[in-house]
């Protein structure tokens, strides 16, 4: 059995066509890596307690932000050393350097470029996101990160805001504890992207 398991996943069918050559990317580099990949559909939801989908399942990218964990705490349960999470809009587009850092874990590189009002020049702020994550059998910080992430939803009352365990909970703890960083799994804000 390979060591490390890749998952990815989306609703099925795809809303759009461009998700397709993501996915392939991801798909290409676990295959020229060795490791093994599964996608998952709406099945990703079925892990997460009920009085939490409860609370979430009208905010679904919250919800996934939670279940995501789960998916990859039950593969390490499966007996894989490793496990990677990419979003399904990750695109691989230089898979020889894609290379994953040698630690228990490890969060994606965000440096988000907005501007801050009309006419202002853009910020960089420099975070750390899940949109490509991994973690190693008996790592601490992946039970933590469930246990505070289910907490918090738990206790909070009202709609969530979209990044409130992912990204946003993610840098608060990175900035305290400086978690291991994947330097090459950088995410692109929309101003980035135009």
């Amino acid at each position: 059995m390979p060591t490390t398991l890749v998952i990815q996943s989306h609703r099925t069918p795809l809303p759009a066509d461009w998700l397709s050559p993501c996915l392939e990317s991801v798909r290409h580099w676990t295959r020229t890596r060795g490791f093994k990949y599964r996608f998952l559909g709406d099945e990703l939801f079925e892990l997460i307690p009920n009085d939490i989908w409860d609370k979430t399942k009208a905010q679904k990218v919250v919800a996934t932000d939670l279940a995501r964990l789960l998916a990859m705490r039950d593969a390490l349960k499966e007996g894989y050393e490793r496990v990677v999470w990419c979003d399904a809009d990750v695109l691989i587009h230089a898979p020889q350097r894609f290379d994953l850092p040698d630690a228990e874990y490890g969060l994606g590189r965000e440096v988000w470029v907005q501007a801050d009002g009309e006419g202002r020049k853009p910020r960089a702020y420099t975070k750390v996101h899940n949109a490509v994550m991994f973690y190693c059998a008996g790592n601490p910080f992946l039970e933590f990160y469930i246990d505070t992430a289910q907490r918090l939803l738990r206790l909070h009352q009202g709609r969530f805001v979209t990044q409130f365990i992912g990204p946003k909970l993610l840098s608060a703890i990175h900035n305290i504890a400086q978690c291991p960083v994947i330097e090459t799994a950088g995410m692109l804000s929309p101003l980035v992207i135009k």
